[in-house]
């Protein structure tokens, strides 16, 4: 079993200093409209901060924290 989850993400828009709020797990859950949260800005490539931007975020399973941020076609191998 892979140690992180990896969970759709959209962006919402840049409303902090330095963070980007995204909507998690969009059209799944919470009326479909997803979860906000914030990520901080470093952790998104340039190209996919602009709103409606789609991708996938990988949280620890154990820590809670997110630890990546995976273009929709890119393919993550969890090596334990």
């Amino acid at each position: 079993m892979s140690e992180y989850w990896r969970y759709p993400a959209r962006v919402l828009g840049c409303l902090r200093n330095g963070e980007i709020t995204v909507i998690l797990c969009a059209g799944i859950g919470l009326a479909d409209g997803g979860r906000q949260t914030e990520l901080p800005i470093y952790m998104i490539p340039f190209d996919l901060r602009i709103p409606n931007s789609e991708f996938d975020v990988l949280l620890d399973r154990v820590s809670g924290c997110f630890v990546r941020v995976l273009r929709k076609d890119e393919i993550y191998l969890d090596y334990d």
